[in-house]
């Protein structure tokens, strides 16, 4: 399981302790190049992190990114995959909708065209307050 750690923490302790990052893996028992992917992108495997724990004397939760636990961040979770698919299939049904809508007023004739599209502006620019004076029950 990979594991979004601190990669400019991993720098900095080396650094200040002039350490190479051929020193570091060998004090820490990996590869040099596993090394510099880690500083690289800041994904690692646990078992890395627990060896650089060791070798530069830090807490295993001290060289975790703080990007890595979205819920102690504040950041909302994602919505389940069941509401992300039901709302991608009403997004999807609302645009065929709109478009058979849409291809439906193109094959309308000119007159009945201006007629939609004055209601329309009518609906558009209407008071609301003469809405309940304009019903015809009179509510």
């Amino acid at each position: 399981m990979d594991v979004q750690v601190d990669r400019e923490l991993i720098r900095s302790e080396r650094e200040k302790r002039a350490w190479s990052q051929e020193h570091l893996a060998a004090a820490a028992g990996i590869g040099a190049r596993t090394l510099q992917r880690i500083e690289a992108t800041g994904i690692a495997s646990y078992e890395s992190v627990r060896a650089l724990s060791a070798a530069l004397e830090i807490p295993v939760g001290e060289l975790r990114s703080g990007d890595a636990a979205p819920a102690t961040a504040g950041a909302e979770a994602p919505p389940p995959a069941r509401l992300r698919f039901a709302l991608r299939w009403v997004g999807t049904a609302v645009a065929l909708a709109m478009l058979a809508g849409m291809g439906g007023f193109l094959l309308l004739h000119d007159y009945q065209k201006v007629r939609v599209l004055r209601t329309f502006e009518q609906w558009v620019t209407a008071e609301p307050s003469l809405g309940a004076a304009n019903r015809p029950d009179g509510r």
